[in-house]
């Protein structure tokens, strides 16, 4: 087979150099040229082609074998999709061939077949007079109880019998016995009505055994002189065909969708659901709706008017959208988030058409994301913010504080005694005492401080917004004030300790973390040496 590169070709010209190699390699290759919809058109003026145009009335298909017209219709498929596609395949006289579809839309107008033969050149022109290329259609006589009276040459061919084989046959002894029913009904719905008519699809045993798909219309002329059903018989295989390989990737599509952990959902352009897998309900909490809006009732008002901007721009100028929403779910209390990918469909045209929605509950990853950054943030014991953690707080609120009246402050507290306390009553005990602590600044403070707690019974409180030194102290005094009051344990035991306090305040925005807790630290010692549990103020 020749290499030729299947990948899509974004230029005609790219698609026009393809046709060219081609027919260089394979001057007598056969050439069919057809419309969007797989009908014949007369070959463009605009492609070369002395000598190489097939029939008006034939196409490549018409010399691929049985076995290998699956293949064929899904070149013709993909070369639509990605500009070019081609297949080995074996043609109705057992030869090889490569069967090749291209493009050329954009130039010329039309999708261009070319049909090779493997191994050979200069006998592919040769094909048509080689091969015989069978009837599509045919016509029978039947009587009432459908006994076969007469069958014309082309039926004759394409069921492959002698004419006297086919004639006193009961046409039902050669449909398929899972069409019988149908056929039956349809019979009987025609004789009901003189010079009515009754189509159907069945499949016809040939006589090498195979089955055929053909569709019959058989109209009633009993009453007249004919006195017979005339039924004309159209073979539909390449029909079928491609249906059973629509059917297939149906199937494949709606198994896939099934045992996806993810919610699909499928609207057109209207809004109206298509298709919903059962995770999606499982996911929504809704079960089979008719439109989006029901389908997707769950979502919290707040982010109903983020999604239906998402879809809207999704199917009306086919951009597709990432989001996150939050959802209700009937019989849940937790309120659920859900990321939502919103991918646009597009018809022949490459008009929006509809769009697919994936949606997948985050709930746990989200919660267990928020419970992963709590502890790498958050000190278990007292709930207050780590060293870590408080440092790059205090660090970005003075990064953004800059010059000014308004600064920031740091108050450092020491809790005085609290060793004697742990070696006395024990590291359970002075564990109490420091959430206890905790739980007294947290009180104590402003409600947009930050407390952290720098390791041992030291901690420390930002003051964002704060208009001076006297500010400061005041606040500090208070701090230092809530830990100074006897702390009421478990088991009735009552403590009371005392605090060293530091304070330092800070206007310049280049000030860093480090240099302001300095401050705050040396101040914290300053009141410890003086005993009196008093805050100490200390310049940077």
């Amino acid at each position: 087979m020749d290499n030729i590169d299947p990948e899509p070709l974004g230029a005609d010209d790219a698609r026009d150099a393809l046709l060219a190699s081609l027919l260089e390699r394979h001057p007598d290759a056969l050439l069919s040229a057809l419309d969007v919809d797989g009908r014949l058109v007369a070959l463009p003026a605009s492609i070369a082609s002395p000598g190489w145009s097939m029939p008006q009335t034939t196409t490549a298909l018409d010399l691929i074998g049985a076995s290998s017209r699956t293949a064929a219709l899904d070149v013709w498929t993909r070369a639509k999709l990605v500009g070019s596609a081609h297949a080995p395949v074996v043609l109705v006289n057992g030869a090889d061939a490569t069967c090749y579809v291209i493009d050329l839309r954009g130039r010329h107008g039309v999708l261009l077949g070319v049909l090779v033969t493997e191994g050979r050149t200069g006998v592919e022109s040769g094909l048509l007079d080689r091969v015989p290329i069978p009837p599509r259609s045919g016509r029978m006589n039947k009587d009432e109880v459908a006994i076969i009276s007469f069958a014309d040459d082309r039926i004759c061919q394409i069921l492959g019998y002698e004419r006297t084989e086919l004639i006193g046959t009961r046409s039902l002894d050669l449909i398929h016995p899972d069409d019988q029913d149908r056929s039956i009904s349809a019979w009987m719905e025609m004789l009901m009505s003189p010079g009515g008519e009754s189509q159907l699809r069945a499949r016809h045993r040939r006589r090498d055994g195979s089955w055929l798909w053909m569709e019959l219309t058989n109209t009633n002329l009993l009453d007249r002189a004919e006195a017979c059903v005339d039924t004309e018989m159209v073979d539909i295989s390449e029909e079928m065909a491609a249906l059973e390989v629509l059917r297939q990737r149906e199937q494949l599509l709606s198994r896939l969708t099934e045992a996806l952990p993810s919610g699909v959902l499928h609207v057109d352009a209207d809004r109206l659901v298509v298709y919903a897998n059962v995770r999606l309900y499982s996911i929504v909490g809704v079960g089979a709706s008719a439109t989006v809006d029901e389908q997707l009732a769950a979502v919290i008002a707040e982010d109903r008017e983020l999604l239906d901007a998402a879809l809207d721009g999704v199917l009306t100028d086919g951009r597709d959208a990432d989001l996150v929403v939050r959802l209700i779910v009937p019989g849940d209390p937790r309120l659920h988030q859900c990321s939502v990918a919103i991918r646009a469909l597009t018809d022949a045209a490459d008009d929006p058409a509809g769009a697919v929605l994936c949606i997948d509950d985050v709930t746990d990853a989200a919660e267990l994301r928020a419970e992963l950054h709590r502890r790498a943030t958050v000190d278990e014991l007292t709930g207050c913010l780590n060293r870590a953690a408080v440092l790059d707080e205090l660090a970005r609120i003075l990064a953004g504080g800059g010059a000014g009246s308004c600064g920031t402050a740091v108050v450092f507290l020491d809790l005085d005694g609290f060793k004697e306390v742990n070696d006395t009553f024990g590291h359970e005990t002075g564990d109490q005492l420091l959430a206890s602590a905790a739980g007294r600044l947290r009180q104590a403070m402003r409600s947009f401080d930050v407390i952290g707690r720098l390791g041992g019974d030291e901690f420390i409180v930002v003051l964002p917004g704060t208009e001076d030194i006297g500010e400061a102290m005041r606040i500090g005094s208070r701090l230092g004030q809530a830990l100074n009051e006897p702390m009421q344990l478990v088991d009735g035991l009552e403590i009371r300790l005392r605090s060293s306090v530091g304070v330092a305040w800070a206007t310049d925005a280049g000030t860093t973390a480090d240099a302001i807790i300095a401050a705050a630290d040396r101040g914290m010692y300053q009141s410890k040496r003086a005993g009196r549990a008093q805050p100490v103020y200390a310049d940077l």
